[in-house]
């Protein structure tokens, strides 16, 4: 401990509070701002947890003020240590009246700040068990892969199925594997299906050992839209954005996995894409509301369809529940016959996992 009479005291303080703001904001654009009462402001994006600030609205000053416009939160270095979980103390006034700190350790001696909401992704990097699950041999007790062998012929299934990452598992469910825009695997969902291709009992989510606050949740299919420039068909199912896939080639299908995974966080990577969401027949208002709250981007081109149309322009009565998989499954027909084996040699997409 460094013993401090009260302008060194200030002194210390106006260096920890600025090394405070140096290390939340470490490789951030900083740009200057107005000089109001003497101070000099900054502007830079926000770093209070929970917020993607794409626009910076993130304002401060070396003397611990600071306001985040978007946030709609403001206040001094305290109260931004508060927020990020750092400890305040080294921020109060150092009058004894307020804190009644005479002594505070010197700041050649502190660590680097750590801030908390900072996220680094981990992958899974053991590719033992992603290329075991995805042996063809499997497949034949595979039910989703039976259903889709019956409806597009067994080279047609087997495009989807390796193009899709969709693997078996040990007691016969399905596997979809997901992996971001880098061909990084980052989770896998498991499903069972019945022989008609419904599901049929448990569904599993595996991050294989890592950590919530390392986890990366990305789109069903993300991989795909690396070489895929084609519009981006967004879908809730994952078995409906592969089924998509053979009806309709001139989008790139990617699914959700649900509702909830549909969140600015995941469609980051396709803010300069256009994007087309087909929500089931009952979810259209959800879907159309949360779209409109993550999608700030008013050049982006965004369309929500209502999918219950498939069923009106045929004069067909709109099932209660139901996605475009299951209305193509119905009324279209399109085979690939050849036998499994006779199709390439080797995983169209499995050599990428090296």
């Amino acid at each position: 401990m460094h013993n401090l009479n009260h302008n060194e005291n200030n002194d210390q303080k106006q260096t920890n509070i600025r090394q405070l703001f140096d290390s939340i904001l470490s490789g951030q654009n900083i740009k200057s701002g107005t000089v109001k009462n003497g101070v000099k402001w900054f502007k830079s994006s926000c770093p209070l947890p929970g917020h993607e600030d794409k626009n910076p609205s993130f304002n401060f000053n070396y003397s611990g003020g600071w306001t985040c416009f978007t946030c709609n939160k403001k206040g001094d270095a305290v109260h931004l240590a508060k927020e990020l979980n750092i400890d305040p103390k080294p921020y109060y006034s150092f009058t004894t009246s307020h804190t009644g700190l005479t002594k505070l350790p010197r700041f050649d001696q502190r660590p680097i700040l750590k801030v908390s909401h900072r996220k680094e992704y981990k992958y899974l990097e053991d590719m033992t068990l992603f290329r075991k699950t995805m042996d063809r041999e499997l497949y034949n007790k595979n039910n989703l892969a039976l259903y889709y062998n019956q409806k597009f012929g067994q080279k047609g299934a087997l495009m989807i199925l390796e193009e899709y990452l969709i693997g078996t598992a040990e007691d016969g469910a399905t596997i979809f594997w997901y992996a971001d825009i880098n061909h990084n695997l980052c989770l896998s969902k498991n499903m069972q299906y019945d022989k008609t291709g419904h599901r049929n009992g448990y569904i599993t989510t595996n991050y294989y050992g890592i950590p919530e606050e390392n986890r990366k949740k990305p789109l069903y299919g993300e991989w795909l839209t690396r070489k895929n420039k084609n519009s981006i068909c967004i879908h809730e199912a994952e078995k409906t954005a592969s089924a998509m896939s053979m009806y309709d080639l001139s989008k790139c299908h990617l699914a959700t996995g649900g509702l909830s995974y549909l969140d600015s966080n995941a469609l980051e990577v396709y803010k300069d894409r256009e994007l087309i969401f087909y929500p089931d027949v009952d979810a259209h208002d959800k879907w159309s509301k949360n779209i409109a709250e993550i999608i700030s981007n008013p050049e982006q081109i965004i369309e929500v369809q209502d999918t219950s149309v498939l069923w009106k322009m045929n004069n067909l009565e709109v099932p209660p529940k139901g996605d475009c998989a299951d209305f193509f499954f119905d009324h279209t027909e399109i085979r690939i016959d050849p036998e499994w084996k006779s199709f390439v040699d080797g995983f169209y997409l499995v050599s990428t996992f090296k």
